[in-house]
C-alpha cells in the first residue's frame, strides 16, 4: 500500500513530532475578544533546537488574525533572522493587546486554540473576506490539528477544561463593577456567548434572546454606566443592584444606540460580580449625523515642519512615547500609534472603544509631523517627548491646536494634504 510522506516544506508535514513542548506564554485579553500566544518547543535531539509559534486569536469572526512558525536552530543560515522575527512579531501584539502576559500548561493553550478553531472554518459567512485570507486560515487550521494530533497521542491533552471556566485562565484576577458590565456588554454585542456566560449567571439561550445582539455581531464603541436608583428598576431576584446605562454600538449596517438596565449580584464595591439580568428598554439605529454627534471627540494636535534633511530614514522611536510603535504606510506618510500598556480604560463609567490609543503621530509626504490625542494630558507629553528628542533642532513648531471636530484621520489619507491647508482659524491650547 502507497503512502504519501510529506516533505519538510509541506504544509502537512508534522515538525511538532521533532520537538518537545517547552512553554506557552499568552497574553490575559480574552474578556477583549482576542489572545496572543508564543508556543516554544526544544528539540528532541538537540534542546538547543527552539520551535516558536506566533498565535494571534480572534473570538469575534474570524477565529485566527495571524499566525507564524519560526524554527530556530544554532548554525542554520537564517538562525538570527528567525529569532529576531518572531520577537517583532510577538512584540508587536503584546503592545497592542495591553493585558499582562502569563505561562499557561499545554492543555489550557490548546483549548484557548479549540475555542477559537470553529470560528476559523470558511463555512462561515462574514462581514469582510476574500481568498487570501480564507487561504490564511485553511492552512492554519491544518497547523493547529498537527499540533493538537502530537500532544494528543504524548497524553497531554487528556483533562481539558469547561469552556466557560477555562475563561477564567486568561482575564484579570479581580474585575471592578465597570469593567464587568463593559466587558459584558462588548462580547455579548460580539455574539462571544461563552466569555458572556463566563461572567453572567444566565444562560446561552438568554443571552442569545437579548434585543442587543438582534443587528448582528457589533463592536462596543461607547458605553454609559450609572447606579440606578429608580424604584422601576427591581431585580426580578430581589437582590441584584441595577445600572442605568447607555451603549452605542456598530454593526454590519451602522451605528445603534441602546438604553439598557443591567443588574449585578453584589454593589459597585464587589469585585468579580456577575450579571444576574439585563432589561433593554430601548434601540435605535442612528443616523449618520446622529452617530457623528454621539462619537464626536476633541483632538489635541500638535503641528511641526521637518527639515528634509530628517525625511530620509526617519526614526519615531527617537520620540519617547513612540519608542514601541511601529510605522504603518498611509496616503499622505506614516502613522504611528501609540497604545497604552494596559486594559484600564474599560474600567471607566464612561467607556471609549479609541481610549486604549494613547496617541498618534504622522510624517506626512510633504514634512509636516502632526502629533494627535484625544487627551490633553497625554498630548503635553508627547510635546515634550518631542522638544527633548534628538530631531529637534531639525523640527520647528507650528502651532498647538485644539479641534472640537476630528480631522486628524482625514489627513492621514489624504494625499499630499497639509495641516495648515484644512484649517482656518484654529484654537490653540
Amino acid at each position: 500500500m502507497l503512502k504519501i510522506v510529506e516533505g519538510k516544506l509541506s504544509k502537512y508535514y508534522n515538525i511538532f513530532e521533532e520537538y518537545d513542548f517547552g512553554l506557552c506564554e499568552a497574553t490575559e485579553t480574552r474578556l477583549m475578544g482576542v489572545v496572543a500566544m508564543r508556543v516554544m518547543w526544544t528539540g528532541k535531539d538537540n534542546p538547543r533546537n527552539k520551535l516558536y509559534q506566533i498565535i494571534h486569536l480572534d473570538y469575534s469572526e474570524y477565529g485566527v488574525d495571524d499566525y507564524f512558525e519560526f524554527e530556530c536552530i544554532p548554525g542554520d543560515e537564517n538562525f538570527s533572522e528567525n529569532k529576531v522575527n518572531a520577537r517583532y512579531h510577538w512584540d508587536s501584539f503584546v503592545n497592542v493587546m495591553g493585558g499582562r502576559v502569563v505561562t499557561i500548561p499545554c492543555n489550557i493553550m490548546m483549548a484557548f486554540i479549540d475555542q477559537a478553531m470553529p470560528l476559523a472554518d470558511n463555512s462561515r459567512a462574514r462581514e469582510y473576506d476574500d481568498e487570501e485570507n480564507a487561504e490564511f486560515r485553511k492552512n492554519t487550521l491544518i497547523r493547529f490539528n498537527l499540533m493538537r494530533e502530537t500532544l494528543d497521542a504524548r497524553g497531554a491533552l487528556e483533562h481539558m477544561p469547561d469552556p466557560v471556566e477555562l475563561i477564567g485562565e486568561l482575564v484579570p484576577a479581580k474585575l471592578a463593577t465597570c469593567e464587568t458590565i463593559n466587558y459584558f456588554i462588548m462580547r455579548l454585542v460580539d455574539h462571544d456567548y461563552t466569555a458572556a456566560r463566563y461572567l453572567s449567571t444566565m444562560s446561552e439561550t438568554e443571552l442569545m434572546d437579548c434585543e442587543l445582539t438582534h443587528p448582528g455581531i457589533q463592536t462596543l464603541v461607547r458605553n454609559n454606566i450609572k447606579t440606578s436608583r429608580d424604584a422601576d428598576d427591581k431585580p426580578t431576584d430581589g437582590e441584584s443592584t441595577p445600572y442605568r446605562c447607555k451603549a452605542t454600538t456598530l454593526a454590519q449596517n451602522g451605528y445603534y444606540f441602546t438604553s439598557y438596565v443591567i443588574y449585578l449580584d453584589g454593589d459597585y464595591r464587589k469585585k468579580n460580580a456577575k450579571v444576574t439580568q439585563i432589561s433593554v428598554g430601548s434601540m435605535n439605529k442612528l443616523s449618520d449625523y446622529e452617530a457623528a454627534l454621539q462619537l464626536q471627540t476633541v483632538e489635541y494636535i500638535t503641528v511641526f515642519d521637518c527639515r528634509d534633511r530628517i525625511l530620509s530614514g526617519f526614526d519615531g522611536s527617537q520620540f519617547e512615547f513612540l519608542s514601541k510603535a511601529e510605522p504603518k504606510q498611509v496616503r499622505n506618510g506614516w502613522l504611528y500609534t501609540a497604545y497604552n500598556q494596559d486594559n484600564d480604560h474599560v474600567n471607566s463609567n464612561n467607556y471609549w472603544l479609541n481610549d486604549d490609543v494613547y496617541g498618534y503621530a504622522l510624517l506626512t509626504i510633504d514634512g509636516e509631523f502632526i502629533m494627535m490625542s484625544n487627551k490633553l494630558g497625554n498630548i503635553n507629553y508627547m510635546d515634550q517627548c518631542a522638544v527633548t528628542s534628538l530631531y529637534s533642532p531639525f523640527m520647528r513648531l507650528d502651532g498647538r491646536y485644539q479641534l472640537n471636530e476630528p480631522i486628524f484621520h482625514t489627513i492621514c489619507e489624504t494625499y499630499g494634504v497639509m495641516f495648515r491647508d484644512l484649517i482656518d482659524h484654529p484654537d490653540s491650547y
